[in-house]
């Protein structure tokens, strides 16, 4: 097709037809190469005013989809397997990490416990004394009635 819109062309160059001669040569070429493009393509019933270009584009986007589609199903399988592969190690971590988490809280409690009960008992030997006020005196006294 390019050999024939050359030979106008060069006929046109050399005066030998019109511009208007070759416009019309070149309308009439460039009709054909597209009843010739068309023939070329596979025919679909996509219904009427569908030409052949847009059944290519719809056969495209129809591969396209079910290529998303596909991949789409792919990952999600890779997604899953991946999951169940590590489901068991996720949660023997976790469980790991609570019962360590409780042992340290329970040592934590211990500790606490032990302290209330240390300030309890101080509190309680500090009243038994006089010498809670600032006046020392009185300790002195009870040491030495004490003797």
């Amino acid at each position: 097709m390019k050999e024939e819109r050359l030979l106008i062309l060069n006929l046109l160059n050399d005066g030998k037809i019109t511009a208007d001669e070759a416009a019309g040569l070149l309308g009439a070429l460039g009709k054909s190469g597209q009843a010739e493009y068309k023939k070329s393509k596979k025919s679909y019933d996509f219904g009427q005013g569908c030409d052949y270009e847009d059944r290519d584009m719809e056969e495209k986007l129809k591969k396209f989809s079910q290529a998303v589609d596909n991949f789409s199903k792919d990952f999600g399988e890779k997604v899953s397997g991946t999951f169940k592969e590590i489901e068991p190690k996720f949660r023997k971590t976790a469980k790991t990490v609570m019962e360590k988490t409780a042992s340290v809280v329970d040592d934590l409690a211990k500790a606490l416990n032990e302290s209330v009960k240390n300030m309890e008992e101080k509190l309680k030997s500090d009243k038994d004394c006089c010498c809670c006020d600032e006046d020392d005196d009185c300790c002195d006294e009870n040491n030495e009635n004490k003797n």
